[in-house]
């Protein structure tokens, strides 16, 4: 390997001051995540059209890939969401970028972008440090907060507090996010339950046991009928949420195919609120939801 100005050749494709970059990026990533399965200026596969500038393997089942460029959010980041998004590797993107850059960016406007298309950023300064200025998930589990702020928006208060606290640990842990997000709907149809006995649209010995067994018996029972489209919807939530969030990935394909079913459970668990919202407002029931 030969050097330029003390600096590796090892990416020739970029400038010099991008080179600086990237091998300051990739130095900093391997003291953060180790060095397995490091490639350079290589294609992750052929189903991905995009070649980062470096990637390396984290635990068992994840990729870091790193495209260094200093045009904030470039078209190639852009094009390679969906088929990184689709992989069957679980993948997390950054871009990294000089500080000046980054600071020189009006408004944060494509940063901004960068943030809620799910990409991470990291920053090199003048003296060779580097920096995380925003950290992602992989991209299959991204969840941008302005989709998750429309999706909440017909939801009560407390129902948004609730699964805002959901959401944190969601971006950092979807199978802990998605379990939490249950819980919610749990408490929602245990709260439905117990209004419905007190309305006497249910009987007090159908509203214990189970919860899949509460909700049957709100499911069959005459009053409730007009409402067992939302009741159907959060059985099988209840069920496909905890077969999800229980059972363990033992390969990469199975950690991929795990974080998309986490998002879309995710997403389905603030539907099914929603319409069970709804259920409670036609019923003249009062949810009532303990948040923390």
């Amino acid at each position: 390997m030969t050097e330029c100005c003390g600096i590796p050749m090892t990416f020739e494709t970029l400038s010099e001051r991008l080179r600086v970059v990237a091998v300051r990026a990739l130095a900093f990533c391997k003291e953060r995540y180790g060095s397995n399965g490091v490639k350079i200026e290589e294609g992750i596969d052929d189903a991905i059209m995009w070649r980062p500038s470096f990637y390396l393997k984290v635990g068992k089942f994840k990729l870091i890939a790193v495209e260094v460029e200093d045009n904030l959010y470039p078209g190639s980041l852009k094009g390679a969401a969906h088929d990184i998004s689709h992989y069957d590797f679980p993948i997390a993107v950054y871009q990294a970028c000089t500080l000046e850059a980054y600071l020189g960016d009006p408004n944060h406007k494509n940063i901004n972008l960068l943030k809620n298309h799910g990409f991470g950023i990291i920053t090199v300064d003048e003296d060779g440090n580097a920096v995380i200025q925003h950290s992602c998930v992989p991209l299959a589990q991204h969840i941008s907060p302005d989709s998750f702020e429309r999706a909440i928006s017909k939801l009560s208060p407390k129902m948004k507090v609730a699964f805002r606290s959901a959401y944190a640990v969601y971006q950092t842990s979807e199978t802990q996010g998605l379990q939490d997000a249950g819980q919610i709907i749990e408490a929602i149809l245990t709260s439905i339950a117990d209004q419905a006995v007190k309305k006497g649209d249910l009987t007090a010995s159908s509203s214990g046991g189970a919860l899949a067994n509460r909700i049957d018996n709100m499911y069959g029972a005459q009053p409730l009928a007009g409402h067992r489209a939302a009741l159907g919807g959060a059985r099988e939530f209840v069920q496909e949420f905890r077969n999800t969030a229980s059972h363990p990935a033992k390969s990469a394909k199975q950690a991929a195919e795990k974080i998309r079913k986490c998002r879309e459970g995710f997403l389905d668990a603030i539907n099914i609120a929603s319409k069970l919202r709804a259920l409670a407002k036609a019923k003249g029931y009062t949810i009532k939801l303990h948040v923390g």
